[in-house]
């Protein structure tokens, strides 16, 4: 897990995935809606924790760009 790596106390990794199990969706598409379901990949729309999580996700990419940039010898500034 990249909480793992990234060397977070296992408190915090146990939190977020306790936070993302046990899910449930449903489609809606005009008067149909589907009965409920369990999901086991990805975050629901509008979670809270979705910001966090897509910058704790990206952050590995971003790590390596900007160290392969340094190493071309080429001024790059990654905003995030």
């Amino acid at each position: 897990m990249i909480l793992d790596k990234a060397r977070f106390d296992q408190r915090v990794s146990l939190f977020i995935f306790d936070y993302l199990k046990g899910r449930k969706t449903q489609y809606l598409w005009n008067n149909f809606s589907s009965l409920f379901f369990n999901i086991n990949v990805g975050v629901e729309q509008g979670l809270v924790l979705f910001p966090v999580l897509l910058a704790l996700y990206l952050s590995p990419i971003f790590h390596i760009f900007e160290k392969g940039a340094k190493n071309l010898k080429n001024l790059v500034s990654l905003i995030f």
